[in-house]
């Protein structure tokens, strides 16, 4: 089963772009995050076949007069996953590519910020699914190269952080809007309409169980207060400590109603919540003094 940033990857990889500059950005931020000159060739990787297939497609389109090397080599002995790569060898049409690129101006208009955005995203991005905690990076080296795709991010008002991981560098965004955003800024439209039902669903999830905490801690506060109450009265019971009338209606409707709260049994007699807790309040403190005496070793005396 695929993950969530495969299926995105797969419909950025699809994405159709008639704008010959909008897809060299992309192909620039491909190269430069996934790619490394090894002896005389130029090395793209990735896990993903789409990306690996839009980096041949454009390959074609800007080193037309080189064919691309292509394999798929097994990740770790214990990877079910492929890595696929594609090879370029290194002719003057691929180094007059970069020598003659001014990346600062090819990303001076905001659909080549986005398209070069997208292109970093398809080499060295992933994203958390949205079921999950948010989380969407880019991984990139160098450094100057990390800050480069953040600052873009920040030009287009996305805030974005920037770490370092095992010698490689990740800009990242962590809010669920943010991320959002940006997925649907690179043309994503289908991942960003799954994003947000599962952050809908999600978003109720948490208020259910939000309700349900706090429905669950009023319910065991109110079984520990009623608790309390009915030890309060068995002690005063066992010791037949003499009572006040509106006390004893008050005993007596606990010891009847042991798991209603104090507002119920407030309600059944017709008086107020605040009135029925003073009762009990008057309850407790008599209850304390027999347990205060208990512990001293005085005779307990019936009577006030």
């Amino acid at each position: 089963m695929q993950s969530y940033a495969q299926e995105v990857k797969n419909e950025l990889s699809r994405k159709l772009d008639d704008d010959r500059d909008c897809l060299r950005a992309e192909f620039v931020a491909m190269l430069k995050v996934g790619a490394k000159k090894i002896d005389d060739r130029l090395e793209f990787s990735n896990i993903n076949a789409a990306v690996a297939r839009r980096v041949i497609t454009l390959g074609k389109k800007f080193f037309p007069t080189i064919k691309p090397e292509v394999a798929a080599v097994r990740r770790k002995k214990f990877y079910k996953s492929l890595r696929y790569i594609v090879r370029f060898i290194i002719t003057d049409a691929v180094k007059n590519f970069f020598d003659t690129l001014d990346i600062a101006e090819l990303v001076k208009r905001t659909r080549f910020k986005v398209s070069y955005l997208r292109g970093a995203f398809l080499a060295g991005g992933t994203v958390n699914r949205p079921e999950g905690q948010y989380f969407l990076q880019i991984v990139s080296f160098p450094i100057a190269h990390a800050q480069f795709i953040q600052k873009l991010m920040e030009n287009l008002e996305f805030r974005a952080g920037l770490y370092e991981r095992q010698k490689k560098f990740v800009v990242w965004l962590r809010e669920g809007d943010a991320i959002c955003d940006f997925l649907g800024m690179l043309g994503a439209s289908e991942a960003v309409e799954r994003f947000e039902i599962a952050r809908n669903l999600k978003e109720v999830h948490i208020q259910v169980n939000r309700i349900v905490n706090v429905e669950t801690a009023a319910l065991n506060k109110s079984i520990d207060a009623a608790q309390k109450q009915l030890d309060d009265i068995k002690i005063l019971l066992d010791n037949n400590i003499p009572v006040k009338p509106k006390l004893r209606e008050a005993m007596n409707l606990r010891l009847e109603n042991p798991s209603c709260t104090v507002g119920e049994l407030a309600e059944k007699i017709g008086m107020s919540t605040a009135g029925m807790l003073y009762r009990f309040h008057m309850i407790n403190s008599q209850a304390n003094n027999v347990r205060r005496k208990i512990l001293r070793g005085q005779k307990i005396i019936g009577g006030h």
